[in-house]
């Protein structure tokens, strides 16, 4: 604002003249100007911080935008009149754009992204060189069809991406909805149109347009939304309507007579400050709007009529603020091939050099290096990007379309190759190596002496709590029909058992009302669900139905536990009452009626209500009334404190509608109960105990509240809801009345593993990939996960490095195996993180275990250890696997982060997550891949890979990744070949004829040679395997090898160099041997030898000769012979005569056979992992040489060394 203000004044200070129609603006501009110095001397501002440029182009926008001319950027506070359309302009449109062009700006921006890459202007300058006549190499179509042809199908596919974005938007922009439209009237009016203040009339299953607050819904409680497109939790959520519009008609509401106001559009989809002004009504008195009142854009309202009014439009919703554009992903494959493509260009030059040279640069030689230049621009070939493309789309299909993977989606197809060259992986816990389905384990009872209830107990526990209900019994001379208890703080009636069957009530009581859980009936099949936020408070609310206290009924303002329904007989007149819950059985003639206070639910077998009443007192009097009963305790929920991040808790006030008596429970996270709960002697114990285990723990308080103190309390906590930040003020006076609360007990709930987790993290091991668990659970509890999940090994080592308040000691595991810690130095910061690293380097070169060692981390050591970023990932890598427990979703992208910057070699990183907090460590990863589970499709939505299963990403990446790289980097080396082979052979062609830069072939022999005859089986490398899918599966290890890079880097380059120098120059140079009379015979005789080349190398390429790769084979072949009947620059009559038949057979054995000799040498001498467990599929000519070239080698052995001591035998 102070800036702002300087800008203003300092316009304004030299422009007095200003236009009519702004007077007043211009006036008010200088009013400000009167109190810029003063505003000035007290801020920080300084405006020669500022560049000149920066200065006058801020000056001027906000000289423009106090005149009203520009509306300023920064998103503003507002109050909307509900009904009140704002005018066009105020506020962003409500658009959805994902396309990246129009119909105007596509040809100029999608030309530019394809030309602003070296290679593709490097072609584009070839073919325009064309145009100059001293440059003119052959026909210019020679030049241009290529280059049109790869730049169309890139053109193409960015169209048709583009026009899906273009449907998709359409489709959500078209989308109609109900609108008050002014004067009474109602009407349909697309998406697009929808304003800020537009009230809109919601049906059940419809997305919510914008951003919304609730102002009145068909549903009693409120409305349930779906918000697993906003935040990728799959759980329903309650959303409340405004309390002074929920009772008010329609055409009320709408009239304008009540104000909105919300705060400033932000990103934070948990957080909203709002406030309902009416008339006359000032700011610090209207009622406060929180997060439960909104209905965020790209939900979906679930039950219910809704009218709702619009806040935020556009950009400014929640949605659109946090969909930030990921980064697009190269491949390495792709920039290993941009730097081979530069050597290419490389040698393109020397070789023109050297013609040059040897004409001693005579005459005009730079216009001859030029023409060599065009004429060796083949070596770099136009294609190859292309090919890769098109190969990256089989795999993706592939993958797919894989039966053992169900359910796998590629979203992004540019990076399969990536998948073959996983060096670390970084995992989720909950959700991704667990299930996320929470079964309940243990419970711990008792503030002094804890017992211990296992998931075993649940008879005994059972009994408990039915004789808790049986014995609530109501004196006869009461007319309340209130309980009589003994003097508790807690809500079931005990029996005058042990003090333990009292502890164990209480926790109970505790579990079954410290939650936000919402039972809901299926229309369908009648069965009871839940819904909540947390699944660990749905396995505890289920838990309590299991032994027999249920949750039959909750919304915001009251909730309902019952028992099971139990048979009875009445055999005298009762006297029952209707009230929320149903008919309550209030009195009787019979004096020792043991059901009073009890709710009627069935009589005579059929639903209890007024209709039957009569039939229902007749049979009483014929004999008795079979009925079905329950007994319920009612609530009032008074106040709710939501689970938060930061809070790491959630509590509830709530008062015994019977009792009257008002209890404040809490449950929380281990670390921050015990700040708040009395001292306790066993709970940390315990609580290590159940981590452990492996067990997610949550511990339980409580106390009761007098009515003088709870009155205090809501005073204040109503005041701090009408303040300007009502979160922060809650916080602080919800400390007051945390304090002293009883420790009621502790739970243990189970989170179960993913199918087959401990055999895939296995396989990944010895993969070579090491694998790390980010979670925020604690070090004990994803300890454990980490040896269930065998992501220890079973002869593998922990060391562990634990922050213990401000002093952090370097810890490991005793070498003898026994449980306990043996202490290393203390030390802090820096000096700590080289003294932990240091000591587990040493630990790890002792060789003590066999398995490896696992390095365990907390978030807070992690902080300390990342100042020394590259002796961290240096010591890491030593590790056999990494687990960082209590680690934030910042901490996790970090640490991604860290890793690609400092891994070396060619390791990429992948990440898997199923919820929303996982999505930045996703995107930060090379490749990122994300489950659909519990918590939603944040995570897959996100991810390059969608799965279903943990599982599934070791096939992913050691069989689909394995190929995917093997194929791309053979694939690649081969069109590079393709190109060389025949350049070399235009070098060899122009030496022989005295440097002449004149092409040997032109026209459409030069356009078929990449395209209609080699292309096909080329591509066909796509399909081929090294070996089985059994094998790699089986072995692991295969996978490891890729690690080396040996399938592509320099050496293997220049081996596909030196053979296509070989073969181009035989070729050449026994075609001159051969020489008739006619330069027309040496073009066909060579062209044909060069074709026949191509498809042989490429037939010993193969590993897997399939029946597709033999059709590709027999297409080319045909295609090029028929080609010697329509193409002039093929002599077709030399063609019948048998001189060309034996010279091309001799001039194509003699370019193939010694190279592919050569490669049977290499393979014998250096036998890769893989053929080793190949089947025996080897073509019959390929085991023929390889026996002939056995032979040689063994005559050629000198007789005193043993013929076993030959590599290839």
């Amino acid at each position: 604002k102070l800036q702002f203000l300087y800008f203003i004044g300092y316009t304004m200070d030299s422009s007095e003249p200003s236009p009519t129609d702004y007077a007043a603006e211009v006036q008010s501009a200088h009013e400000l100007v009167s109190h810029r110095d003063e505003l000035l001397s007290n801020s920080t501002f300084k405006p020669d911080k500022l560049s000149t440029g920066a200065l006058l182009l801020s000056k001027l926008r906000n000289l423009l935008v106090a005149l009203k001319v520009l509306k300023p950027d920064v998103p503003q506070e507002r109050t909307v009149d509900i009904g009140v359309r704002t005018e066009a302009g105020c506020f962003p449109a409500n658009v959805v754009r994902n396309q990246k062009f129009s119909v105007f700006s596509f040809l100029p921006l999608s030309l530019y992204e394809q030309f602003r890459y070296f290679f593709n202007m490097y072609f584009l300058l070839v073919a325009l060189s064309q145009f100059y006549p001293p440059l003119q190499v052959g026909f210019l179509f020679t030049y241009i069809a290529p280059l049109v042809f790869v730049v169309a199908i890139a053109l193409l596919k960015e169209a048709y991406d583009d026009f899906q974005r273009f449907m998709r938007d359409n489709e959500a922009n078209g989308e109609k909805y109900e609108a008050y439209l002014g004067k009474g009237k109602w009407g349909r009016i697309a998406s697009k149109d929808i304003t800020v203040g537009m009230v809109l009339r919601l049906k059940p299953n419809t997305r919510v347009p914008s951003d919304c607050i609730l102002l009145k819904t068909s549903e009693k409680d409120g409305s349930f939304v779906r918000t697993d497109q906003l935040d990728g939790e799959t759980d329903w959520k309650l959303r409340i309507p405004v309390t002074a519009t929920q009772s008010m008609k329609d055409e009320v509401i709408v009239n304008g007579s009540i104000k909105l106001w919300a705060q400033e559009p932000h990103e934070y989809i948990y957080e909203f400050v709002g406030k309902v002004l009416h008339e006359g009504e000032s700011h610090e008195d209207a009622d406060p709007l929180s997060l439960e009142n909104t209905l965020w854009a790209n939900c979906v309202l679930a039950t219910g009529t809704a009218l709702v009014c619009v806040i935020y439009t556009g950009k400014e919703t929640r949605s659109a603020m946090n969909a930030n554009q990921p980064s697009t992903k190269a491949g390495l494959i792709d920039l290993e091939l941009n730097f081979l493509s530069k050597l290419l260009f490389v040698i393109t030059l020397f070789l023109a050099l050297v013609m040059v040279a040897f004409q001693r640069f005579a005459g005009e030689w730079y216009i001859s290096f030029f023409r060599y230049v065009l004429l060796f621009s083949s070596i770099i070939p136009i294609s190859l990007r292309v090919n890769l493309d098109m190969g990256k789309a089989v795999y993706s299909f592939f993958i797919m379309r894989d039966d053992q993977m169900q359910g796998v989606m590629v979203r992004n197809s540019n990076l399969p190759e990536e998948l073959g060259r996983i060096g670390y992986l970084f995992s989720d816990k909950t959700g991704t190596l667990t299930k996320n389905e929470m079964v309940f384990r243990k419970l711990f009872t008792g503030s002094d002496v804890p017992k211990g209830w296992l998931h075993t107990d649940k008879e005994d526990m059972e009994t408990t709590i039915d004789a808790s209900f049986s014995q609530s019994t109501v004196s006869p001379n009461s007319s309340s029909g209130s309980l009589p208890r003994e003097e508790t703080d807690y809500d079931f009636t005990r029996a005058a058992s042990s003090k333990q069957m009292d502890d164990l009530i209480s926790a109970v009581t505790a579990l079954a009302v410290a939650h936000n859980v919402t039972p809901v009936i299926d229309p369908d099949s009648g069965t009871r669900e839940y819904q909540a936020s947390s699944p660990d408070e749905v396995a505890l609310v289920k838990f309590c139905e299991s032994i027999g206290v249920i949750l039959e009924y909750r919304d915001r303002r009251c909730m309902s536990l019952r028992s099971r329904h139990k048979h009875a007989t009445l055999t005298d007149l009762v006297k029952l009452e209707k009230d929320n819950f149903g008919y309550k059985l209030v009195g009787s003639e019979d004096p020792n009626e043991e059901h009073i206070g009890w709710y009627v639910v069935q009589a005579d077998n059929k639903p209890y209500n007024e209709e039957i009443d009569i039939n229902s007192m007749i049979k009483l009097k014929m004999g008795g009334l079979n009925v079905k009963v329950e007994k319920r305790i009612n609530y009032d929920i008074l106040i709710e404190f939501p689970f938060t991040s930061e809070s790491r808790r959630m509590g509830i006030i709530v008062r015994n509608m019977e009792t009257k008596a008002i209890h404040l429970f809490m449950k929380g996270a281990d670390t921050k109960m015990a700040e708040i709960v009395k001292p306790s002697l066993w709970l940390e114990e315990e609580c290590t105990n159940l981590a452990r285990e492996g067990l997610r723990t949550l511990v339980f308080g409580a106390k009761k509240i007098s009515d003088e103190e709870f009155e205090s309390f809501s005073a204040l906590h109503k005041q701090a809801l009408k303040s300007r930040d009502p979160k922060k003020e809650v916080e602080q006076i919800r400390l007051q009345i945390e304090e002293d609360l009883e420790l009621i007990g502790m739970t243990g709930v189970e989170d179960k593993l993913q199918d087959d987790v401990a055999k895939t993290l296995e396989h990944l091991r010895k993969a070579g990939i090491r694998v790390w668990m980010l979670t925020g659970d604690k070090v004990e509890t994803a300890t454990c996960i980490a040896r269930s999940t065998r992501l220890v090994a079973k002869d593998g080592g922990i060391f562990p490095f634990d922050c213990v308040g401000d002093r952090y000691e370097s810890l490991w595991e005793r070498e003898d195996g026994r449980d306990g810690w043996r202490p290393g130095k203390i030390v802090t910061t820096e000096e700590l993180a080289l003294d932990f690293l240091s000591s587990f380097e040493r630990y790890v070169s002792s060789g003590s275990r066999m398995g490896g060692v696992t390095m365990v981390i907390d978030g807070k050591s992690l902080e300390k250890l990342i100042l020394c970023e590259v002796e961290f990932v240096e010591a890491s890598g030593k590790a056999a696997s990494v687990v960082v427990a209590r680690c934030s979703p910042t901490q996790k992208a970090d640490i991604v982060e860290i890793m690609k910057k400092n891994i070396k070699g060619n390791l990429r990183t992948a990440s898997i997550g199923d919820g929303g907090n996982d999505v930045s460590m996703i995107l930060a990863a090379h490749v990122g891949l994300g489950i659909e589970g519990k918590e939603g499709k944040h995570a897959s939505l996100a991810a390059d890979y969608s799965l279903t299963k943990f599982c599934h990403c070791l096939r992913l990446i050691t069989w689909h990744g394995r190929n995917s790289y093997k194929r791309s980097a053979r694939l690649s080396q081969f069109v590079i070949h393709r190109g060389l082979i025949i350049s070399f052979i235009q070098a060899v062609f122009s030496a022989l004829f005295y440097f002449m830069s004149v092409p040997i072939y032109t026209g459409w022999l030069l356009v078929g040679y990449s395209t209609v005859y080699t292309m096909v089986p080329v591509f066909a490398m796509v399909l081929d395997e090294d070996a089985t899918e059994e094998a790699v599966m089986e072995f692991p290890e295969l996978y490891k090898e890729l690690h080396k890079s040996r399938a592509l880097n320099l050496r293997t380059f220049l081996q596909w160099v030196f053979k296509a120098v070989y073969q181009g120059g035989v070729i050449m140079l026994l075609a001159m041997y051969f020489f008739e009379s006619q330069f027309l015979r040496i073009v066909t005789i060579t062209f044909t030898a060069l074709i026949m080349t191509e498809l042989i190398t490429v037939w010993f390429e193969m590993h897997k000769i399939t029946w597709l790769f033999v059709a590709a084979e027999l297409f080319s072949f045909f295609v090029y012979a028929i080609s010697f009947f329509f193409l002039e620059e093929l002599d077709s009559d030399y063609v019948s005569s048998s001189s060309f038949w034996w010279k091309t057979t001799v001039i194509t054995v003699a370019a193939c056979f010694p190279v592919t000799a050569a490669k049977v040498v290499e393979r014998g001498c250096c036998e890769p992992s893989s053929s080793k467990l190949k089947e025996d599929t080897d073509p019959w000519i390929f085991k023929t040489i390889i026996v002939v070239s056995a032979w040689l080698t063994s005559k050629r052995t000198e007789p005193d060394v043993p013929s076993a001591a030959v590599p290839l035998l």
